[in-house]
């Protein structure tokens, strides 16, 4: 689990500092990587507490969270995670695989080969990888199931949120700006989100050994199942009808009438860092896993039924607003 010598991309001295062998020689139809900070400690503690590993190990699924190093007080957005906490976090659950490099959103694309490498090196038996964010709820029971009868058959593919002709950012004053010496084509090339996919593990083996021989690029899902997956023939499949990018949606999944009753229309969703939300999510959907719902009628969609009003400013206070029809004449007078 600790071997001495293994390179990840261009970093000469990768090791792991904590792995964990959560496979074994069991039957595994899917492993979940999920990318997280160190400081989201509470994030992790939903998903184990919401999607607990006896569901899990029911699918035939395991999951690992996936670190990096957080030791310094440098990122205005985390707070600084001394190491012996992961460690204990580790030695309690025993699913934590972290690499010895810096925790930081420009080296997200080690973190997230470091984790295909880590299931083609230890869990090789499986036949996907379901990648995703800490953040977005994800309803993994659903996407188990339609991964083993919709897609059952695939092989050397993505499925997931599917981006066509996105733009690299040029505006400097943005945190995701890419100049023409990191990027230089218009476009990139055809990418699956990485807030939520399924790879099958073939797909995720040829990516891993391609990475090597092409100069890193930060923004991870664009490298990932982008660019290295389009060099090697990864074939990139959209499943966007069965994703959201409107945390709205997500709360009416829960909110409107009868919702206990019926599956959200969704398997991914953003929460926008809410996490009562996320744990309201996760709930909803292992209620609907232990206790089967149904499936809302077109009619009924979330889609068409989700009508949410959302406060712009939120210390203002909340009432009732007030409208008038004011007639205007053509002249404008």
């Amino acid at each position: 689990m600790y071997p001495s010598r293994l390179p990840l991309l261009d970093l000469p001295n990768f090791a792991y500092i904590i792995n964990n062998d959560i496979c074994g020689y069991d039957d595994v139809y899917a492993v979940v990587i999920i990318h997280t900070h160190p400081a989201n400690r509470e994030v992790r503690d939903i998903w184990r507490k919401h999607v607990p590993d006896e569901d899990l190990r029911d699918l035939a699924l395991r999951r690992v969270f996936l670190l990096a190093r957080a030791e310094w007080d440098d990122q205005e957005l985390y707070h600084k995670t001394p190491q012996w906490k992961i460690a204990q976090e580790s030695a309690e659950f025993h699913d934590i695989v972290q690499g010895n490099f810096k925790e930081h959103y420009h080296n997200l694309t080690y973190k997230h080969v470091m984790g295909l490498q880590w299931v083609t090196r230890h869990c090789s038996q499986a036949k996907f990888v379901i990648k995703m964010d800490d953040d977005i709820a994800v309803d993994l029971y659903q996407f188990r199931d339609k991964l083993k009868t919709r897609y059952r058959e695939k092989t050397n593919s993505i499925l997931g949120l599917l981006q066509v002709e996105a733009k690299p950012v040029r505006h400097k004053t943005s945190k995701w700006y890419v100049n023409k010496e990191e990027y230089a084509d218009k476009f990139y090339a055809s990418f699956v989100s990485g807030w939520a996919y399924a790879m099958t593990t073939d797909a995720a083996k040829a990516i891993v050994e391609e990475s090597f021989k092409h100069p890193y690029f930060w923004i991870d899902d664009v490298h990932v199942t982008g660019t290295l997956a389009e060099i090697v023939g990864v074939r990139r499949e959209g499943l966007n009808r069965f994703y959201t990018i409107h945390v709205d949606h997500m709360l009416c999944c829960l909110d409107l009438p009868n919702s206990a009753d019926y599956y959200c229309d969704f398997l991914a969703g953003p929460t926008e860092d809410d996490l009562h939300l996320l744990a309201r999510v996760l709930q909803h959907a292992r209620s609907c896993y232990i206790n089967p719902c149904q499936r809302r009628p077109p009619e009924a969609s979330v889609a068409k039924l989700c009508v949410r009003a959302k406060n712009s400013n939120p210390l203002a206070p909340v009432g009732h607003g007030h409208g008038e029809i004011v007639r205007v004449s053509r002249t404008g007078k």
